[in-house]
This record gives structure tokens, sequence and C-alpha cells, in this order.
């Protein structure tokens, strides 16, 4: 992992991570919780990325890599299957349920 940390980008990747914690502390300090949220979600990110870059292509040092760990192709390309139907399945519902409880007045309501 060290080796993934001192790469070109990294110095890059620590720089804009300070940068958003910086900027979430501030926004915290002047009580601009919108700007803190998204600064917050930024630093996260930009953590994640950094850790996951740097330990690219092992997932598990030092035996499991992404490629020797992926299912094989015809498991991939069933799991697509099972999402795409589940997405057709559920997403009308959860308009439906959107629409009951997060509407604006029901239809029919006078002001």
């Amino acid at each position: 992992m060290y080796q993934g940390l001192t790469q070109w980008w990294a110095p890059l990747l620590i720089g804009a991570t300070v940068c958003f914690a910086v900027a979430a502390m501030v926004s915290l300090w002047f009580r601009w919780f919108a700007v803190a949220r998204v600064s917050a979600i930024g630093e996260v990110a930009l953590i994640l990325g950094s850790w996951s870059l740097s330990q690219y292509p092992k997932l598990i040092t030092p035996d499991i890599t992404i490629f020797n760990a992926a299912a094989p192709a015809i498991t991939l390309r069933l799991l697509i299957y099972a999402l795409i139907l589940g997405a057709i399945l559920l997403l009308p519902s959860l308009f439906f349920l959107f629409r009951i409880f997060k509407g604006g007045e029901p239809p029919g309501a006078e002001s």
C-alpha cells in the first residue's frame, strides 16, 4: 500500500482531500450545513478512492486480485438480467409510493 500511496497521483488526491476537510470545518464553523455536507461527501469519496487506487489490482493482499476474484461471465450476465427485471418490477412501485407520501395535496382536496 505504501508504494501505491507514493505514486505521482497520490499527492494530488491527498491535497484535494485536505481541501475538502478544511472546507467542511470552515463551513461547520460558519454554520453552512449544506456546504459542510457536500464537503464531507467529497472527502469520504476521495479517501475511499485513493485507498482503492493505492491497492489496485489487489483486493486482499497478497492473494486476491480483482481479476481472479471475478465471477464467471455467465453469473455476471444472469446478475445483470436479474437487476434489470428487478428494476422493471420495483421502480413503478417506488414511484407510486413517493407519489402518495411525498406528493402535494391529494387529488380533489380543496384549499
